[in-house]
């Protein structure tokens, strides 16, 4: 689809109408690019719409951003959550770093394959860093799989730190939220 017009995508804080749609395009991307599909110890989070509820809707301090089509399809997400990565499957050391309430992870970053290169996931992440910022956190924490691909250099390209490649595919980093990225900025 290189080239072809992409409708308007409107940028919002997912409401409980939307939660149909981010859970099959948080499937979708699991199944296609991540390739093991749905694993309720790494992904309770996005399991269904009740946990999707739970964790993004009912929760105070996270929130879950979506990219609307006008026909109600979502082509992106980007969520904001008050943990840090879990022991295990990570090292003690790195929970224990991201310890704290000032202190969150934004995750899920998923855009459907038919919307990449279109800025989309920079407009999201400008969202969900927005709000986190507002919602009183001074520093987000994030993992990638490196093996997706621009998966590492999308990350790379924001005002991020590396903090522990783990040798297997995934890398952490973290960004303070004074380095964050203008809503508009152009894709990299």
């Amino acid at each position: 689809m290189a080239g072809a017009a992409h409708p308007p995508l409107d940028i919002r804080r997912a409401d409980a109408a939307d939660l149909p749609a981010a859970k099959a395009l948080l499937h979708r991307v699991l199944a296609e690019d991540l390739g093991y599909g749905l694993r309720a110890d790494w992904h309770w989070d996005i399991w269904d719409e009740a946990a999707l509820a739970a964790a993004y809707l009912d929760h105070p301090r996270q929130a879950l951003f979506v990219a609307v089509a006008p026909d109600g399809a979502v082509a992106g997400c980007a969520a904001v959550r008050a943990d840090g990565p879990g022991t295990p499957p990570h090292p003690a050391w790195l929970s224990a770093r991201y310890a704290g309430d000032d202190v969150g992870q934004i995750a899920r970053v998923w855009i459907a394959r038919e919307h990449r290169r279109q800025g989309l996931a920079r407009r999201l992440v400008a969202a969900a860093t927005a709000w986190a910022a507002e919602a009183g956190y001074r520093l987000l924490c994030l993992h990638t799989d490196a093996a997706v691909p621009g998966a590492e250099a999308f990350w790379r390209s924001l005002q991020v730190r590396e903090v522990w490649d783990d040798g297997g595919g995934t890398i952490h980093f973290e960004w303070p939220l004074d380095a964050l990225v203008p809503a508009g900025a152009a894709p990299s």
